[in-house]
């Protein structure tokens, strides 16, 4: 049986064990707080765990790297001797470019792989005690390609996801990196931007918006309750690709702006009636 690290267990990592349980690997977890550890052992989130990253790692098969960008980058270059030989490193980050090349230079030099790693799956919550073993089910999982990868080791990573019930698809790193700036960064910045314009107001306006927000606002403010931190690292890491989608979004809402001066309603229907098409299209296609 083969033997997973899984480093960090938060929502991702302790999801990911839960996925993984019954599954014909050994589990091996880490995190920086015993607690969370002895926590992830109680649940069964992990069968083995240990206060020492190396004694995890070193014995590893496949390491999944399921911590903040940051500290993604810091971990791999810093333990790259302790990984065990042969052995292939991903992650889970939702930028590819600021983690692959840093991480590819510094494992290859010990003759371990690594293959990035980005599952389109998570919540507005975080910490183990989010985890829940549906999270990645029938989750679209990005493997990114670059000159330098193994063959070998991206198919490894492949097959790793593939015994979650998730679907992997091969991408470069730079086309990643622009397309989740469309499909998952811009939209927690419009969430953050629709939240702010209504619910940042003096104190007895606050009252009754707080009374007149129902279902839409719930449901188009709710990513906005997601980590700041995270939010302020991923942009930090993608920031001309997040710029370039935020642009494009505002063309549009200038656009719909100057429909609503002008009085053209008709054209107004037109633009209301081109989204519904286009989001029933994507439903249709996702079997939702």
């Amino acid at each position: 049986m083969q033997k997973i690290a899984i480093i960090g267990l938060g929502l991702l990592g302790g999801s990911l064990g839960l996925a993984l349980r019954g599954k014909e690997f050994v589990r091996l977890g880490w995190a920086r707080r015993k607690e969370t550890r002895e926590e992830a052992l109680r649940r069964g989130i992990v069968d083995e765990s240990s206060e020492n990253i190396e004694d995890i790692i070193s014995q590893s098969d496949i390491s999944i790297l399921c911590l903040p960008i940051p500290r993604i980058i810091e971990f791999g270059e810093k333990y790259a001797a302790h990984f065990k030989k042969g052995s292939v490193v991903t992650d889970i980050g939702s930028v590819k470019g600021a983690i692959t090349s840093p991480l590819e230079k510094a494992l290859v030099l010990y003759g371990v792989f690594f293959i990035g790693s980005h599952p389109m799956a998570g919540t507005e919550k975080s910490g183990i005690e989010a985890a829940f073993s549906e999270l990645y089910k029938g989750a679209s999982v990005f493997i990114t390609k670059t000159s330098q990868s193994s063959s070998a080791a991206l198919e490894t990573v492949k097959k790793f996801w593939q015994t979650i019930n998730t679907r992997p698809v091969e991408i470069g790193v730079l086309e990643h990196d622009e397309l989740v700036a469309h499909t998952s960064h811009l939209q927690h910045i419009a969430a953050l931007a629709i939240t702010e314009a209504v619910l940042d107001c003096d104190p007895d306006t606050l009252k009754l918006r707080y009374a007149g927000c129902a279902g839409g606002f719930k449901d188009t403010s709710r990513i906005t309750s997601s980590s700041p931190q995270m939010w302020r690292e991923i942009i930090e890491h993608n920031q001309p690709a997040v710029l370039e989608s935020v642009k494009e979004f505002e063309k549009r809402w200038l656009n719909i702006i100057k429909i609503i001066e002008n009085k053209d309603f008709d054209a107004l229907y037109q633009e209301f009636a081109k989204g519904k098409k286009m989001r029933d299209e994507w439903l249709k296609s996702r079997g939702l």
